[in-house]
Protein backbone atom coordinates (compact mmCIF):
# COMPACT_ATOMS: atom_id res chain seq x y z
CA UNK A 1 0.00 0.00 0.00
CA UNK A 2 3.20 2.59 0.77
CA UNK A 3 4.49 1.88 -2.48
CA UNK A 4 1.47 2.84 -4.58
CA UNK A 5 0.37 6.18 -2.20
CA UNK A 6 4.06 7.09 -3.01
CA UNK A 7 3.58 6.55 -7.08
CA UNK A 8 0.52 8.22 -6.59
CA UNK A 9 1.93 11.59 -5.12
CA UNK A 10 4.81 11.20 -7.39
CA UNK A 11 2.02 11.21 -10.53
CA UNK A 12 0.38 14.36 -8.69
CA UNK A 13 3.33 16.09 -8.47
CA UNK A 14 4.14 15.90 -12.12
CA UNK A 15 0.73 16.91 -12.81
CA UNK A 16 0.83 20.15 -10.95
CA UNK A 17 4.36 20.97 -12.27
CA UNK A 18 3.24 20.24 -15.77
CA UNK A 19 -0.13 22.56 -14.79
CA UNK A 20 2.16 25.31 -13.69
CA UNK A 21 4.24 25.04 -16.66
CA UNK A 22 1.51 25.46 -19.10
CA UNK A 23 -0.13 28.32 -17.78
CA UNK A 24 3.49 30.22 -17.79
CA UNK A 25 3.92 29.70 -21.48
CA UNK A 26 -0.10 30.58 -22.39
CA UNK A 27 0.24 33.92 -20.07
CA UNK A 28 3.59 34.72 -21.51
CA UNK A 29 2.44 34.01 -25.18
CA UNK A 30 -1.17 35.78 -25.09
CA UNK A 31 -0.07 38.77 -22.90
CA UNK A 32 3.71 39.81 -23.57
CA UNK A 33 4.40 38.86 -26.78
CA UNK A 34 0.80 40.85 -28.54
CA UNK A 35 1.54 44.10 -26.86
CA UNK A 36 4.98 43.81 -28.41
CA UNK A 37 3.28 43.18 -31.38
CA UNK A 38 1.37 46.68 -31.86
CA UNK A 39 4.09 48.43 -30.48
CA UNK A 40 5.86 47.23 -33.80
CA UNK A 41 3.00 47.72 -36.30
CA UNK A 42 2.31 51.13 -34.11
CA UNK A 43 6.29 51.98 -34.94
CA UNK A 44 5.69 50.53 -39.10
CA UNK A 45 2.52 53.27 -39.54
CA UNK A 46 4.68 56.37 -38.05
CA UNK A 47 7.50 55.57 -40.24
CA UNK A 48 5.40 55.26 -43.47
CA UNK A 49 4.02 58.20 -42.45
CA UNK A 50 7.44 59.96 -41.77
CA UNK A 51 7.65 59.20 -45.15
CA UNK A 52 4.72 60.83 -46.85
CA UNK A 53 4.97 63.94 -48.48
CA UNK A 54 1.48 64.77 -47.68
CA UNK A 55 3.01 64.75 -43.84
CA UNK A 56 5.01 68.19 -44.28
CA UNK A 57 4.20 71.94 -45.85
CA UNK A 58 6.69 73.46 -48.31
CA UNK A 59 8.76 74.31 -45.61
CA UNK A 60 8.86 70.81 -44.22
CA UNK A 61 7.24 71.16 -41.11
CA UNK A 62 4.84 68.65 -39.89
CA UNK A 63 1.32 69.06 -40.89
CA UNK A 64 -0.87 66.46 -38.26
CA UNK A 65 -4.30 66.94 -40.57
CA UNK A 66 -2.40 65.86 -43.70
CA UNK A 67 -4.17 62.71 -45.40
CA UNK A 68 -2.37 60.25 -46.87
CA UNK A 69 -3.47 58.80 -50.20
CA UNK A 70 -3.40 56.14 -51.25
CA UNK A 71 -3.06 55.02 -47.04
CA UNK A 72 -0.18 53.46 -46.29
CA UNK A 73 -0.58 49.50 -46.20
CA UNK A 74 1.08 49.72 -42.84
CA UNK A 75 -1.11 51.68 -41.23
CA UNK A 76 -4.04 50.46 -42.79
CA UNK A 77 -2.94 46.77 -41.42
CA UNK A 78 -2.29 48.81 -38.02
CA UNK A 79 -6.30 49.59 -38.39
CA UNK A 80 -7.13 45.85 -39.12
CA UNK A 81 -5.13 44.62 -36.66
CA UNK A 82 -5.81 46.98 -33.89
CA UNK A 83 -9.50 48.56 -34.93
CA UNK A 84 -9.33 52.52 -33.92
CA UNK A 85 -5.64 52.87 -33.53
CA UNK A 86 -5.26 55.17 -36.82
CA UNK A 87 -7.50 57.75 -37.66
CA UNK A 88 -6.55 58.34 -41.50
CA UNK A 89 -4.41 61.42 -40.93
CA UNK A 90 -0.82 62.12 -40.11
CA UNK A 91 -1.78 62.74 -36.45
CA UNK A 92 1.26 63.38 -34.25
CA UNK A 93 4.86 63.80 -35.72
CA UNK A 94 6.48 60.60 -35.31
CA UNK A 95 8.90 60.42 -32.43
CA UNK A 96 6.43 62.03 -30.02
CA UNK A 97 3.08 60.60 -29.29
CA UNK A 98 1.81 57.52 -31.47
CA UNK A 99 -0.85 58.01 -33.81
CA UNK A 100 -3.67 56.47 -30.90
CA UNK A 101 -3.46 59.62 -29.23
CA UNK A 102 -5.64 61.63 -31.88
CA UNK A 103 -9.09 61.64 -31.57
CA UNK A 104 -11.46 60.67 -34.59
Amino acid sequence: MKRGQGAFEYVLLLAGVLLIVVLAVVLLRGGIFQSGGKDVAVQNCQRALAQSSVCYDTEGSWVPEGVPTPAPSACTQLNTTYPGTWFGTCGPQPGGAAPTAQTP
